[in-house]
């Protein structure tokens, strides 16, 4: 029997191309890197949590923290493209909020 190949985030891959993959994917070593508080790094992380918990995840996701990640990635990759003039997107699960806070320090 054959182990299926785990599906990465978008967001994830996103990530890989503009923090390298064999650096510390730590929150602390994230924060410093991408300048944002590690307040939001740890909002963004529970929410995704909370989500995975309450709603589920895809068949895939082999755990909650795996989830989170996924989602703090995503806001990492949100809002280097805001800082660089690009738009924020405003729909749900998009933690635009955590967004527009990261960017007013």
């Amino acid at each position: 029997m054959t182990e299926k190949k785990q599906r990465r985030s978008k967001h994830t891959i996103a990530l890989e191309k503009i923090y390298p993959k064999d650096k510390s994917r730590s929150k602390s070593a994230l924060s410093k890197h991408f300048k944002i508080p590690m307040s939001i790094l740890n909002d963004v992380y529970d929410r995704g949590l909370a989500a995975a918990r309450n709603t589920g995840t895809r068949p895939s996701v082999k755990s909650d923290d795996q989830w989170a990640r996924a989602r703090m990635s995503k806001l990492i990759v949100n809002i280097v493209k805001a800082r660089k003039g690009g738009s924020i997107n405003r729909g749900a699960g998009q933690d635009s909020d955590l967004i527009d806070k990261a960017l007013k320090k």
